[in-house]
């Protein structure tokens, strides 16, 4: 089944989620507490079956992951004057959102304030928050193009996917 980058993506995000579902499932009723010789309903699904199913799961996360990291080093964007594979674009776009955060905290700075009992104290910044104001403003607007650009091949691309028939048709 041929499906868009984008959906793949999602795919395996609902994958993981389901195996997060599954261990949490296999922890409820892999134990009974129940009165000494009183006897029990057994759970609906046994911790084999449960394990199967995430083994499955697995299996198809790992191969799915796979497509998606050969696709995502086949495509480029382009950023910074050159061509970038798409895999370096997301890293990249991740790295720039980090630093965003930083400057936006930077920018926050005052640049004096002073505080204290008995004896006041000044804290002086080191540096020009609003410097960092501006940077952060000016990164945030760079990563918006890049994210835009990686969108872009997210949703027009698309790659076969035999796993996508078991999850996806309705």
């Amino acid at each position: 089944m041929k499906i868009t980058l984008a959906q793949s993506v999602n795919l395996l995000a609902f994958l993981k989620k389901r195996s997060y579902e599954l261990e949490a499932e296999l922890f409820e009723i892999h134990t009974i507490t129940i009165p000494k010789g009183e006897t029990y309903i057994p759970p609906e699904r046994t911790v084999e079956q449960i394990l199967d199913e995430l083994a499955e799961i697995q299996k198809d996360i790992l191969e799915l992951q796979e497509l998606i990291n050969r696709t995502n080093m086949q495509y480029t964007v382009e950023w910074d004057g050159q061509n970038i594979p798409l895999i370096r674009a997301i890293e990249t776009a991740k790295v720039l959102r980090n630093q965003i955060q930083l400057y936006k905290r930077l920018g926050e700075t005052k640049q004096r304030e002073y505080y204290g009992g008995n004896v006041v104290m000044e804290l002086v910044a080191l540096f020009n928050p609003g410097e960092y104001k501006k940077k952060a403003e000016k990164l945030s607007r760079q990563v918006e193009l890049l994210s835009s650009r990686i969108d872009k091949v997210n949703y027009t691309v698309e790659l076969e996917v035999p796993l996508a028939d078991k999850y996806l048709d309705a």
